[in-house]
């Protein structure tokens, strides 16, 4: 497709690899922020702004040794909605009671045609990759009107299943809407990766992949009795759940350069999603201040000096006299806040 005059391509650069990451074709009076500490993503005239990409993950699992793994992690778990179900059960009561008013929503295919190439050109490992894009339109009472896109995306290997959901918004006064509307979301759908990024992000996973398999290595080795055995296992499984689950973020959220304030209505709405999607609750160690946000299914909460949590309904359980963890530095946490 040839290229617009009335637009030309902005790159954006990966803060981490210091690679070209992508570049995206905007209307030449749009400005892409490369500034990680620049408060939207996009701006332009009549007041246009794109907030920045905010991305939560999730894991899950029907098998139960495979889900004791994932909350090891640390990592909200949660089975996968779909995001009509999160746009209704969700997302709308959380938007309309801040005064936002719902118009519309709709799929977005030609927006994931573009996850669905980028997944093809990702180092193939047996994970199977799903996507799903919907837009959702809104008003509030000062009559601008705000276009929020949602990318759902679903890997599964195994048992294990990571999925996330990346939000973003465009603001824009309703005369200038639809046409600010239609701009972005060509853009999005006529982005083109760099080739020479994709192939950094492959090489790191297959890093991480092989510590992984040499962690399992390492732990099978050391443990000679069956209780042993059993902790190891969990613990590799966890360790590569998680290397997994943070070259998985990297990869996917396709402008994590951080994240800052955002408006009102994806600042708020897009919390009150994620923590009702994940039942969470806050956990905090009055001694030293830390604060985590973990599932919420527990009474009693202990954190170890990896950040990894356990959570029983049992007063009396103590890891820190249990042999077979007792070496992680357990530490009482209290819930704090609950939902």
């Amino acid at each position: 497709m040839a290229q617009s005059p009335a637009t030309r391509f902005q790159y954006y650069r990966d803060q981490k690899s210091g690679l070209i990451q992508y570049r995206t074709p905007l209307p030449t009076d749009w400005l892409m922020h490369q500034d990680p500490n620049a408060p939207y993503f996009i701006t332009g005239p009549h007041g246009l702004k794109v907030s920045k990409p905010k991305m939560e993950e999730y894991g899950y699992s029907q098998d139960p040794f495979t889900l004791q793994s994932l909350q090891m992690t640390g990592k909200p778990i949660s089975p996968v909605y779909s995001l009509e179900q999160i746009l209704e059960q969700h997302l709308k009561p959380s938007a309309q009671s801040q005064g936002y008013t719902f118009i519309q929503a709709y799929p977005l295919p030609k927006v994931q045609a573009f996850w669905d190439k980028f997944a093809a050109g990702m180092l193939q490992t047996g994970t199977r990759w799903q996507y799903q894009v919907m837009g959702s339109e809104w008003k509030d009472a000062a009559g601008n009107h705000s276009l929020m896109v949602q990318l759902q995306s679903i890997s599964q290997q195994g048992a294990t299943v990571l999925w996330s959901l990346t939000t973003t918004e465009l603001e824009a006064p309703s005369k200038y809407f639809e046409e600010a509307k239609n701009a972005y979301l060509e853009g999005l759908e006529r982005t083109e990766l760099n080739p020479q990024w994709q192939e950094y992000m492959n090489g790191k996973l297959m890093g991480q992949i092989r510590e992984s398999n040499a962690f399992w290595a390492q732990k099978s080795a050391e443990s000679a009795q069956a209780h042993q055995q059993r902790m190891a296992a969990i613990n590799a499984r966890g360790q590569a759940t998680r290397s997994l689950g943070n070259t998985f973020s990297e990869i996917l959220d396709i402008n994590h350069s951080g994240y800052l304030n955002r408006s009102n209505m994806v600042d708020a709405g897009h919390a009150n999603t994620i923590n009702m999607i994940g039942q969470q609750t806050i956990i905090s160690n009055s001694g030293t201040g830390e604060r985590y946000k973990v599932e919420d299914n527990s009474r009693y909460y202990w954190v170890n000096k990896k950040g990894e949590y356990i959570g029983t309904n049992n007063p009396l359980f103590d890891p820190r006299i249990d042999n077979r963890i007792n070496g992680e530095g357990w530490e009482p946490f209290e819930i704090q806040k609950t939902r």
